[in-house]
């Protein structure tokens, strides 16, 4: 009865089939990660917008209230005194256009790295997909076999009853139908694991697996530079342009303000008239840097350092990719071969099993040939499934090296 429940569950799951490029879509949008990395773009441009209105002018307001006990003899009592301040940034020896730059570049960054991480989430799902593919095919593969061994035992159990069969021939077959049922078991947990996995980067349940392939490469497919490494160009950029921003320091810096007051004043005597007065104050201020030792050209050094240590590991990368499209491709057609040989094994295998099976009937052969040849059909057939489920984690991978949406080619 639990094998039945067993199989019922497995039937419906892949029943409810879910289309791979539908999945990869929804996990795009709907993946926390992939809604993180998103948000994260937003911070550089939000900072970007911030230091771009530096170059307006600021208006300032405030008001004073003081009053003394006792009051000083040439002073008034009470003071009053409403202001209002603008100020305006004229030249800051090019820092905020500087800084412009590095939170463009910064951004372009967290673009490229969000970009990255979606194309690896599909490549992970599009990975689990087809290994659930797999492990259903080792499911049926035992199942069949099972219904073999079940078959079988109830012949030679009845062979027992009537003395035809020894008792040992009996327990080999049941012994085998006992751990062919174990596998299924132990293969049912499998695929409700490799389902949880992929639920949970898609960001939803998946209620079944559908029957989508990747399309082989095609010859116009070109390699493009990975985003992990377009994040480190524009990192790159991004600490130029910081740096840059700090040889500000050593230019003018020139700031004007306008300041209104309003003073009123009680308490009072002759020599400070009661009543309201006024002033306007209009100052522009001149700063320049001189001389601090060199700390400035040590911190622009120590973050130069910086596009030094990145240009090494875009280098690194840069190597790292190159190998990794010429394995992919290599893997490509060993694969193909594997398949190949796979579906010739399993041929063989099928037309060995067939002659055994009718071998042990008439008595030719022992029952651990009929359970040999029925392992090996076994095995073959999920050997084989396996290596075509392969071929397409194959493609996955040689579109996820040379940059490329997998998505894009899902058949």
């Amino acid at each position: 009865m639990k094998r039945v429940f067993l199989l019922v569950i497995s039937a419906a799951f892949f029943a409810n089939a879910s289309d791979l490029n539908a999945i990869l879509e929804y996990a795009l949008s709907h993946n926390e990660l992939s809604v993180s990395k998103d948000l994260d773009t937003k911070k550089p441009l939000l900072e970007r917008q911030s230091i771009q209105k530096e170059y307006f002018p600021k208006i300032d307001i405030g008001a004073i209230y003081q009053r003394s006990d006792p009051r000083a003899f040439f002073r008034p009592g009470d003071t009053y005194d409403a202001h209002t301040k603008i100020s305006l940034n004229l030249f800051d020896g090019n820092k905020k256009r500087y800084q412009i730059d590095a939170k463009k570049f910064e951004r372009q960054s967290l673009k490229f790295a969000s970009e990255s991480f979606k194309k690896g989430l599909q490549f992970d799902i599009v990975n689990l997909y087809f290994q659930v593919k797999t492990l259903r095919a080792n499911l049926v593969a035992l199942q069949k076999a099972s219904e073999y061994l079940d078959a079988e035992y109830k012949r030679v159990e009845d062979l027992y009853n009537v003395g035809s069969v020894t008792e040992d021939e009996v327990k080999k077959i049941e012994a085998s139908l006992l751990n062919t049922v174990y596998q299924i078991d132990e293969m049912h947990y499998r695929i409700e694991e490799a389902k949880k996995e992929l639920s949970l980067r898609v960001g939803k349940s998946i209620n079944g697996i559908g029957s989508s392939k990747i399309a082989p490469p095609a010859a116009t497919v070109k390699s493009d530079t990975l985003d992990r490494i377009k994040t480190l160009e524009a990192r790159q950029k991004a600490v130029e342009y910081s740096a840059a921003s700090l040889d500000s320091a050593y230019l003018p810096q020139v700031n004007m303000e306008d300041s209104y007051h309003l003073y009123g004043y009680d308490r009072t005597d002759s020599f400070h008239p009661k009543g309201e007065d006024h002033e306007n104050r209009i100052m522009l201020t001149f700063n320049m840097r001189l001389y601090d030792n060199g700390s400035v050209k040590k911190q622009k050094e120590a973050i130069l350092v910086q596009k030094l240590s990145l240009q090494q590991q875009i280098t690194y990368y840069e190597k790292e990719q190159k190998k990794n499209i010429e394995l992919a491709l290599l893997n490509i057609e060993t694969i193909k071969s594997q398949i190949t040989s796979a579906e010739k094994s399993l041929e063989a295998a099928n037309k060995a099993f067939e002659l055994i099976t009718n071998r042990y009937h008439e008595g030719a052969v022992t029952v651990v040939d009929y359970l040999d040849a029925l392992k090996v059909k076994t095995n073959a057939m999920a050997q084989y499934k396996a290596a075509l489920y392969s071929l397409q984690v194959a493609y996955a991978t040689y579109y996820l090296y040379i940059n490329e949406d997998i998505k894009e080619f899902v058949r």
